[in-house]
C-alpha cells in the first residue's frame, strides 16, 4: 500500500513538473484553449435536466463530464506510464486556458485582462494573482489533492462560473463553488509567497486573516493584499524603475516553483 501512494506521488509529481514545463515551453494550440463544448453542454443541462436545486444542477453539470473523461481515459490508459501520459496531457489541457506569461509580454495586458491603461498599479497586481489563481494555482492544488479528476473538476467549474451570466440563478451557486476550490489554495499561495518573498512581513500582512470568521466566509482577499504588499513593498524600490508586469510574473513563477519544491520534498521524505 505504502509503494503504491509512493508511485502516485512520483507521478503526480513529475506529471506537475512535465506539464509545467511543456505549457511553459511550446504555445499552446488554439483547439486546446476551446472550452465552448462545456458551455453548450452546461446551457444544454441547465434547460433540460429539470432539476430545481442550483447546487445539485451546478454539481452534475461539472461531475458528469468529469465521471465521462476519467472513466474512458481509465480504460484506454491503464499502464502507469499511460496515467502518466494522461496526467500530462490533462494538465496541460487546463491550464489556461490563455498563458500569463503572453499576456505580461504582449504589451498588452491591461486590455487582455480587461482593465483601464490608466489602472492603478494595486489593481493590476491583484488581477494577475486573480488570474494565477484561476489558470495555476487552482489546478495544480486540486491536481495534488484529487488526481486528474481534481484538475478537471477547477478548471470544468472555473469555466462554468465565467459562462454563467449574472442574472442566471445558478451564479450565486456557481462563484460559492469558485469560493470553495479557491480558498485552500489561496492560504497554500500565501504560505508559497511568503517562502519565495519577505517571509515575516508577509506572515505579519497576512495575520489579520487568520480567524474563525475568515475562514467561515472564504474571504481569499489576503492573498491579493499580501501578493500586492509582496511586490510594490519588498520587490520593488522606491527609486527603481521596473515593469511592474513583469515584476508580479516573476514573483508568481517563483510561487510556483515553491510549489514544485514542496512536493518533491515529500516524495523524498516518503522513500
Amino acid at each position: 500500500m505504502s509503494e503504491l501512494v509512493l508511485l502516485q506521488s512520483q507521478m503526480k509529481l513529475l506529471a506537475l513538473i512535465l506539464a509545467y514545463l511543456i505549457s511553459h515551453t511550446i504555445q499552446k494550440p488554439d483547439k486546446l484553449r476551446d472550452f465552448t463544448w462545456f458551455k453548450s453542454w452546461a446551457k444544454w443541462f441547465e434547460k433540460s435536466s429539470g432539476i430545481k436545486s442550483p447546487e445539485l444542477n451546478v454539481i452534475l453539470t461539472v461531475a458528469i463530464p468529469v465521471t465521462v473523461i476519467y472513466f474512458i481515459l481509465s480504460l484506454l490508459f491503464g499502464s502507469v506510464l499511460g496515467v502518466l501520459l494522461v496526467s500530462v496531457l490533462i494538465l496541460f489541457y487546463v491550464i489556461g486556458p490563455h498563458s500569463l506569461e503572453e499576456d505580461a509580454e504582449s504589451g498588452e495586458i491591461h486590455k487582455r485582462l480587461g482593465l483601464r491603461k490608466n489602472t492603478k498599479v494595486s489593481t493590476l497586481i491583484k488581477t494577475m494573482t486573480e488570474v494565477s489563481m484561476h489558470r495555476w494555482f487552482g489546478v495544480f492544488f486540486w491536481y495534488v489533492v484529487l488526481g486528474v479528476a481534481g484538475a478537471l473538476i477547477y478548471r470544468l467549474s472555473e469555466r462554468l462560473d465565467f459562462y454563467t451570466e449574472n442574472d442566471n440563478e445558478l451564479k450565486s451557486t456557481t462563484t460559492r463553488l469558485m469560493k470553495v476550490l479557491n480558498f485552500p489554495a489561496a492560504w497554500m499561495m500565501v504560505i508559497s509567497l511568503a517562502i519565495a518573498s519577505d517571509f515575516e512581513r508577509i506572515f505579519k500582512k497576512c495575520k489579520p486573516y487568520m480567524s474563525f470568521e475568515n475562514i467561515k466566509s472564504m474571504d481569499d482577499s489576503f492573498l491579493y493584499e499580501a501578493t500586492d504588499f509582496a511586490v510594490e513593498i519588498c520587490e520593488i524600490e522606491p527609486d527603481e524603475q521596473k515593469n511592474v508586469e513583469l515584476v508580479t510574473l516573476s514573483v508568481l513563477k517563483r510561487m510556483l516553483v515553491v510549489w514544485l519544491v514542496v512536493v518533491s520534498i515529500q516524495v523524498i521524505l516518503a522513500i
